[in-house]
């Protein structure tokens, strides 16, 4: 995102770290904060001044975190799909113990 200064056309600053397209900005009332929205399911709180990051903002997903690893019933499709929405594929150390034995 860049902040311009609307009098002179100047780029002021150019605040980076989102990893998906902004959909939506808002300045604090103060004008010293700044909010973006990003398809990259985060919100980020900046220092207009500074241009830093002060806090990034994440909903967490509806299976963040479930593991599905050997989950059976399921389409590769409605794995792909869980895993969109969180869920993970990690094999135990115990079973992957079991399966070299």
């Amino acid at each position: 995102m860049r902040i311009w200064d609307v009098n002179t056309g100047e780029c002021l600053k150019i605040l980076t770290g989102h990893s998906n397209r902004v959909w939506s900005v808002k300045f604090s009332p103060d004008g010293e904060m700044l909010a973006s929205a990003s398809h990259d399911e985060t919100i980020k709180l900046w220092n207009v001044k500074t241009g830093a990051c002060d806090k990034t903002l994440q909903a967490p997903r509806p299976y963040e975190g479930m593991n599905i690893a050997g989950v059976r019933g399921l389409t590769e499709a409605q794995k792909a799909s869980l895993r969109m929405l969180g869920a993970i594929e990690v094999e135990s150390e115990i079973k992957l113990l079991e399966n070299s034995l």
